[in-house]
């Protein structure tokens, strides 16, 4: 029997600059320094690589979840309670996950089945759509904090004039965080479909810092803006729709009770195909320490809250 073909990881393309490298360093350096990389510390506390080739969504999540201190409420190993992708099992049997992954839907399903607001972004191509995203990515690097730059060029006069609309602002505790659906080829890199959250923006590069959830296969890595909006407009095969960003926040009321998927109760119950059911939809126990109702109390269910 032949020998199966095994890798040890891949090269970067020169497009993107190595997390590892002293031109990295740099960027790091002057990113902390000028307060746009304020979900960085949290997020590289929590950072982890996907244990399935195909778990780049629910590793993605499950990192953001933990950065955002959000309480599971289930045990992970006796008696620590800890996000990981098999407690992200509530929108799709992880059996599946693990041959086709995640749709951008089912993210979003996941992360409110779990504490957390979603906002669920597919851009067009267009210069307002890429505005919104520079925006939006710009926000979530700063806390939400709006800031003066110093490199006065095109980039620096629209950024000056961005208003990010987080509240409440805490370095040490971010409350939004930034993930990334893209096709891997448009940043040369092998592969299709990919899932990781940002970390830190550069000023003076226009790039982003994204950490790699498949770090068997490549580092964290700078990429330009452009380069990566570029990277989201791929159309994804098993949607027919292009990829896109999300905003993932904490749910505030929910806090503290444990919440339920019915979606994912009647998908093992009913004689249907994973691929015949209908699009997820999270549903929430609202009873603190609450447990899932049973397939006859869906009625019941229904007349709770609802998020889609």
């Amino acid at each position: 029997m032949a020998k199966a073909k095994s890798f040890y990881g891949r090269d970067l393309p020169e497009l993107l600059v190595d997390y590892r490298s002293n031109e990295s360093k740099v960027r790091l350096l002057r990113s902390l320094s000028k307060g746009t990389a304020v979900p960085f510390l949290s997020l590289s506390s929590c950072f982890n690589t996907q244990s399935e080739p195909a778990f780049c969504g629910l590793s993605t999540l499950a990192i953001i979840l933990n950065s955002l201190r959000i309480d599971p409420q289930r045990l992970w190993k006796t008696p620590w309670r800890w996000f990981s992708e098999e407690l992200l099992d509530c929108c799709r049997p992880l059996e599946v996950v693990k041959k086709v992954g995640i749709t951008m839907e089912e993210f979003q399903c996941l992360a409110h089945c779990n504490g957390a607001l979603c906002k669920l972004v597919r851009p067009k191509h267009d210069e307002e759509d890429f505005k919104m995203f520079s925006k939006a990515l710009f926000c979530a690097c700063t806390g939400g904090r709006n800031l003066k730059c110093e490199k006065k060029d095109l980039n620096c006069y629209e950024r000056e004039n961005i208003t990010c609309e987080s509240e409440n602002f805490d370095e040490e505790n971010p409350s939004t965080y930034m993930a990334i659906s893209y096709n891997r080829k448009v940043l040369n890199q092998t592969g299709t479909g990919h899932y990781s959250p940002v970390a830190a923006y550069d000023e003076e590069s226009n790039s982003a810092l994204i950490l790699d959830t498949a770090r068997f296969k490549y580092p964290p890595y700078w990429v330009s803006l452009q380069v990566l909006f570029q990277s989201m407009l791929a159309v994804d095969d098993t949607t027919g729709k292009s990829r896109g960003y999300f905003l993932v926040t904490p749910k505030d009321e929910f806090q503290g009770r444990r919440v339920c998927c019915v979606w994912k109760e009647l998908q093992s119950s009913d004689e249907k195909s994973e691929r015949q059911l209908d699009e997820p939809h999270p549903m929430y126990s609202l009873q603190k320490l609450g447990i899932c109702k049973s397939k006859g109390s869906q009625d019941k269910l229904e007349s709770q809250d609802k998020l889609e």
